[in-house]
């Protein structure tokens, strides 16, 4: 199967002068980075500038097909799916709606059949699907965003805390997802739970201004 390389080169990011991290270099064509670091060392930034929500004061981020040009800022903004805690659906809505609106909102066929069936793989039931989003618990919507970062089938996911909120039995269904998508692309994961990083092919550690980024363990 073809695969997607992700490239960071020597991003940096400063605020107020202050840098968060520097000269952060690392590839990915497939498998799990796990990201750590303490709170406030620049974990979600990180994540936010690689699935280009965010601009690095330094450097930058390639995505580059196996067969074909780098992709475009567009172009990214399918082929790499992403979910966090802010990530904010919208609550008047039901799970079914909001995903068939990002969809079509994408150009991309909307079936309710398909739409059911992504929601099924994080483990929403038949009647939370057809509830309206503001209804729904912590676990809930965590499960929703992950529907969210998975909705193009995208070959890299960038995923910040996907465990908070969830169940034991939560937390098994979306590490069943991780599992399945790290085997076919990249999976970009932030926490601060080693529970959540299961043999990552790569890691990087922020923190005080400096990383480090280390091959497979």
């Amino acid at each position: 199967m073809p695969t997607t390389t992700i490239a960071a080169e020597k991003l940096s990011k400063s605020f107020s002068g202050t840098p968060l991290f520097a000269d952060l270099s690392f590839t990915a064509a497939r498998g799990l980075v796990a990201v750590g670091g303490s709170n406030g060392s620049g974990k979600t930034t990180l994540l936010k500038i690689l699935a280009g929500l965010l601009r690095p004061s330094g450097g930058r981020v390639r995505v580059q097909p196996e067969v074909g040009p780098e992709l475009t800022p567009a172009e990214r903004r399918l082929a790499v799916g992403w979910a966090g805690p802010d990530l904010a659906l919208y609550g008047e809505l039901t799970a079914e709606e909001n995903l068939r609106f990002f969809r079509i909102a994408g150009g991309r066929d909307a079936s309710l059949a398909e739409i059911r069936q992504r929601l099924i793989e994080v483990g929403l039931a038949e009647e939370a699907m057809r509830r309206r989003v503001e209804e729904y618990s912590t676990g809930m919507k965590q499960r929703l965003r992950i529907a969210f970062a998975r909705l193009f089938d995208p070959a890299i996911l960038v995923l910040d805390e996907p465990m908070i909120g969830l169940d034991p039995e939560g937390r098994e269904t979306i590490a069943r997802a991780i599992a399945a998508a790290r085997k076919t692309g990249t999976v970009i994961l932030a926490s601060n739970d080693e529970r959540d990083f299961v043999e990552p092919e790569q890691r990087i550690e922020l923190g005080n201004g400096r990383r480090t980024a280390d091959g497979r363990r």
